[in-house]
């Protein structure tokens, strides 16, 4: 599964499965932040070469919230991220699911991430190459 630019997001089409449904037959809140990492996952290797090594993923997540709008069945779904906020040692990912090709916004979120350098055990700043490429990425499309 690979995703694609549109409008400024980076986005990842997916299908709900079987697991992600719950007795009431929609995909239950805690997967939607499921959703979210791997939206977030594949933005990242796009910013940073897909060929990387998963431990290369230098960020930890602070904080994750999300607001849910309408119910997720077992059905295609568009989830959008984009980078939004940078800090000097944070940045956050924005998101969108969608679903009925897009056209019905399901859920909102943000995740807040921070750099983190996994040798030393501490957390490292943005550098000025990991924004000349948000910028580029998030301005050519």
């Amino acid at each position: 599964m690979t995703g694609f630019w549109r409008d400024g997001w980076f986005v990842v089409p997916m299908h709900t499965t079987f697991r992600d449904i719950d007795f009431f037959g929609h995909v239950n809140n805690a997967v939607y932040f499921s959703y979210f990492e791997w939206a977030r996952t594949l933005l990242w290797f796009e910013l940073f070469g897909r060929n990387r090594d998963p431990r290369e993923i230098s960020f930890i997540v602070a904080r994750a919230e999300c607001d849910f709008k309408k119910q997720i069945a077992l059905e295609p779904i568009e989830v959008r991220v984009r980078i939004g906020e940078m800090r000097t040692t944070s940045l956050s990912f924005v998101y969108e699911i969608r679903k009925n090709a897009g056209d019905e916004l399901a859920a909102t979120g943000t995740v807040v991430v921070v750099l983190f350098d996994w040798k030393t055990n501490a957390k490292k700043p943005i550098t000025d190459e990991l924004r000349r490429r948000v910028d580029e990425c998030m301005h050519a499309y």
